[in-house]
């Protein structure tokens, strides 16, 4: 039960985090799949050198990891749809003049 309410939290506080501050926006979602490895294999060593049997080690940080992701990539495809909002409203402009 700890285990899921930890999850849960976890997960609200992430999405939390990252959709309303600027945390982690430097990242590509490239760089961000990068260091959620890091992280993630790192819990997963902290993990088993402990022997431990408290999943919430790898289990919370897999959550974060998984919210700065699938945000940083979320980012990246309304910037992307942006650009090309604007590269077609500027070629509309030109298609005009001519």
């Amino acid at each position: 039960m700890l285990e899921i309410i930890s999850a849960i939290l976890s997960f609200v506080g992430a999405q939390i985090i990252f959709s309303r501050t600027r945390l982690g926006e430097k990242l590509t979602p490239w760089k961000s799949v990068g260091l959620s490895i890091l992280i993630i294999s790192f819990s997963i060593f902290l993990f088993t050198a402990m022997g431990s049997t408290y999943y919430l080690i790898v289990i919370v940080p897999t959550i974060i990891c998984s919210v700065m992701v699938s945000s940083r990539y979320h980012d990246y495809l309304m910037g992307l749809q942006t650009k090309r909002a604007q590269w077609k409203e500027s070629r509309k402009g030109v298609n005009d003049s001519l």
